[in-house]
């Protein structure tokens, strides 16, 4: 295929003005008085995404240009990475990676070489990452996290105490899970639940597009602990299950070949509603895993051994159930299921005394490694049996407003989480200007550098200015007003214009959320800064010659006839 190559500056130029393109429409979402971004959706005739988060209205912006929307792209996977990693946080990646972006650029037009930019903008992350860390306080309340989640959702009211009992119940590695609710309340249910870190075994099996999950209501479930290549073992099960008109997940050790081809096949078609992964555990252990989720979905494991049948004998008695399962790239989450309690707890009672077993061991006795090992694998069963889960119905009058309330929302959840972490600091854009005087200290051993340090100074008052911004203040008197305080612990109610102690005042940020950001936006910035040269596929048009999509809608036979 015939190559394009595109040098510098006119790429660095033509990307810079993706990014600018990609910022201006993001930022204005920052700020829990942001205003929102509506967005045509892809398919004429459904109604237009509303939004008020800056990774949703990034992910939405394309340009014809290809080295345009490859500095558009670069936005669109720094504001993203965050999004995954702590959920908040991403309109203020974007804000920080097109600054340093601006500001590289200019350096590298001054004839400040990008290698040594670069050494001392990963020098400054350093410094001003371990500041953060050390300044931040973590004796974390409940009250905070309340209001941690009415700055994420952008004061949302009584959503923070929802949040707050979520994570008091389910604690910092529980699983909260957020669907559409059916009422203008928003409502959380705590139910007994399974979660694992295994994923679909294909992305076609996901149902909800724009979340990336395979949701299943009500389904049976399948489990058997050998891998599955032929389709014709389990249309039979499929068969009945289809027959009373409900979904079926299938745990297995591996779905391959013919078999998933199979399944994808009829469950992009609709025949049959299924859903394959793989089972928790690794190893030998996965045949305990798979008689844990037995008892917990009161279903038998289909084993191979001679009391289990073959898999094309299975019957519905034999399969687990429960309310609802949620299936992402990584994780299962099984809600409601239907569990022998008392089976449950005497599982639970012989896994204890397993532990105790192991705990008692004299030094020499056994291998210290294996019995390390075999006591976490002891302890990560009795996290999977006692586990809890949480279902937040998220309410509201319209499906866009409730869709739009529901990823502020579940930012906000993964936000005070991270929280929980490493703590909190002033929010709006303050604690990342408080790290500046850090680095006025700091002297590197040349000049390129050092500049690296000044474009980091540049890009840590742009989140403050442009919160200022949004909400119609003077940025250069909010930072001058700021300084007469000499308080690092003081920061701006930007939409009461109210200055004082941040967790006086309710303007708290996560730690984490503002390391990742940071972080994030040097690494997608180091990247374009030190690329010289861009190598593109020409595509090839000729293949399109003669061809009208108007012509070919015309004579397209009526399927009607």
């Amino acid at each position: 295929m015939t190559k394009q190559i595109i040098y510098n500056p006119k790429a660095r130029l033509k990307m810079m003005q993706g990014i600018d393109s990609v910022a201006k429409a993001a930022v204005v979402t920052m700020g829990s008085s942001g205003p929102a971004v509506m967005i045509q959706h892809r398919t004429d005739g459904i109604m237009p995404i509303f939004t008020r988060d800056g990774v949703t209205v990034a992910r939405s912006i394309h340009f014809s240009d290809r080295i345009v929307d490859l500095g558009g792209r670069m936005l669109r996977d720094v504001a993203g990475a965050v999004s995954r990693q702590v959920g908040d946080g991403t309109t203020t990646s974007i804000v920080l990676a097109q600054k340093l972006a601006q500001e590289s650029v200019k350096s590298v037009t001054a004839g400040f070489h990008p290698l040594e930019l670069k050494k001392g903008l990963d020098l400054a992350l350093t410094i001003v990452e371990k500041h953060l860390l050390d300044s931040a306080m973590t004796d974390i309340t409940s009250d905070w996290i309340e209001k941690i989640s009415a700055v994420a959702t952008k004061n949302e009211p009584g959503v923070g105490k929802l949040l707050s009992h979520a994570i008091e119940e389910l604690g910092i590695d529980g699983e909260l899970t957020f669907q559409l609710g059916n009422s203008r309340e928003d409502e959380i249910d705590i139910v007994d639940g399974i979660h694992y870190e295994q994923g679909y075994l294909s992305p076609s099996f996901i149902t909800d597009k724009n979340r990336a999950e395979a949701v299943l209501e009500h389904p049976y479930i399948l489990l058997y602990d050998r891998e599955i290549s032929d389709l014709m073992d389990v249309v039979p099960i499929l068969e009945e299950v289809k027959a009373q008109g409900r979904p079926l997940l299938i745990i297995a050790e591996n779905v391959i070949d013919g078999a998933l081809k199979g399944l994808l096949l009829n469950h992009i078609r609709g025949i049959f509603n299924v859903v394959c992964v793989k089972p928790p555990g690794f190893g030998d252990k996965r045949i305990d895993r798979l008689k844990d989720l037995a008892i917990l979905t009161g279903g038998q494991a289909i084993l191979d051994d001679y009391s289990s049948p073959k898999l094309e004998h299975v019957t519905l008695d034999l399969l687990g159930q429960a309310k609802r399962v949620v299936i992402t790239e990584s994780s299962t989450t099984i809600i409601g299921s239907n569990s022998n309690h008392a089976l449950v707890h005497e599982r639970i009672t012989n896994l204890r005394t397993q532990a105790e077993i192991i705990l008692s061991k004299k030094p020499g006795e056994g291998s210290p490694t294996g019995n390390k090992h075999d006591f976490e694998e002891i302890e990560e069963r009795i996290a999977l049996l006692s586990g809890k889960t949480g279902v937040f119905s998220v309410g509201g009058v319209a499906d866009f407003e409730i869709k739009e309330r529901m990823v502020r929302i579940e930012n906000a959840y993964m936000s005070a989480k991270a929280a929980l972490e490493e703590g909190v600091l002033p929010g709006g854009g303050v604690a990342l200007f408080n790290c500046i005087p850090i680095l006025n200290k700091v002297m590197l051993e040349n000049t390129q550098q050092q500049q690296g340090i000044y474009i980091m100074k540049q890009a840590l008052i742009a989140p403050l200015q442009s919160l200022c911004r949004n909400v119609e203040l003077n940025p250069e008197e909010v930072i001058a007003r700021l300084k007469t305080f000499q308080d690092a612990n003081t920061t701006i109610d930007m939409k009461n214009e109210k200055y004082g102690n941040f967790l006086d005042i309710g303007i708290i940020d996560s730690v984490k959320v503002m390391r990742l950001a940071l972080r994030n936006a040097v690494s997608v910035v180091a990247t374009m800064m030190t690329t010289e040269a861009i190598v593109m596929n020409v595509p090839d048009l000729s293949i399109m010659e003669g061809y009208s999509p108007e012509w070919a809608a015309a004579t397209r036979e009526d399927p009607r006839q």
